[in-house]
């Protein structure tokens, strides 16, 4: 459903006494006749609509002319509807996952023809479909990435398996990895560059490993270009512990997840 629409969904309780029908209106004009446990599904255009519901209506149907709810329904939005059996013609607005337990095994009212103008067929808009990329961003730092000879780390490898088990929990499937090497400003440009690639292509593996098709994925370095921490003084082991959050890779995951309904 697309944002020129609301959807409505009015139910009645399957545990209320009594047979006789719950007459529900739309803009003063008949949608159908609710049994308990059953329901009705419409979709209107959005802004102010008037409803409501009456029991022990028919024949008279008088509930039409009286006084009903007014609510304003906003585009994209399902609203869950149950009918108060304790009297009074207003709705009782209903949450989704309550009304997703109460609708379990209710049967839709289909019986009587709706004489609401104002109900609009529901339309399904493919493009809603559609998967939805995205891209997602991780960083690992180098320290505690990488050993002494520039390959992934135990801990390295612990943070590689909870980016992807983060990824699959959300049932996200990968469809591109770049993989960028950093380094700090310390040393000669052209070696700082080689040790970002070393990085980068680590990590790289590292996926691999774990299942990431190697076609999916790129590695590159930054080498000293991309800094995050400026301006640190000092000896040059204070510097490097200043610099430290330069020293990463970052991983920029392309994603793909198709809409829940």
């Amino acid at each position: 459903m697309g944002q020129d629409q609301a959807q409505v969904v009015y139910y009645r309780a399957e545990d209320v006494s009594g047979a006789s029908a719950a007459n529900i209106y739309l803009d003063r004009e008949f949608i159908t006749a609710l049994k308990p446990g059953g329901y009705t599904a419409f979709c209107v255009a959005p802004g102010r609509h008037m409803l409501g519901s009456y029991l022990n209506d028919a024949p008279s149907y008088s509930g039409k002319n009286e006084e009903l709810y007014a609510a304003t329904f906003k585009g994209g939005a399902t609203y869950y509807l149950k009918v108060r059996e304790e009297g009074g013609n207003h709705p009782l607005p209903v949450n989704r996952a309550l009304a997703a337990t109460e609708l379990e095994g209710q049967r839709r009212q289909v019986h009587l023809l709706s004489r609401a103008s104002k109900v609009e067929p529901c339309r399904h808009y493919a493009y809603l479909d559609a998967p939805m990329v995205t891209l997602r961003e991780f960083v690992l730092l180098a320290d505690t990435a990488f050993d002494g000879r520039h390959g992934m780390s135990s801990a390295g490898n612990r943070q590689i398996q909870s980016v992807l088990a983060d990824l699959q929990r959300e049932n996200a499937q990968i469809t591109r990895v770049e993989v960028e090497g950093h380094t700090d400003p310390l040393g000669a440009a052209a070696d700082n560059q080689l040790l970002g690639q070393r990085w980068a292509d680590s990590v790289r593996s590292a996926l691999i490993r774990s299942g990431v098709p190697q076609a999916m994925t790129q590695a590159t370095s930054a080498g000293s270009r991309t800094l995050v921490k400026h301006g640190c003084y000092g000896s040059q082991d204070e510097q490097r512990a200043c610099y430290a959050p330069n020293r990463r890779v970052v991983l920029r995951v392309e994603v793909r997840r198709t809409p829940a309904h």
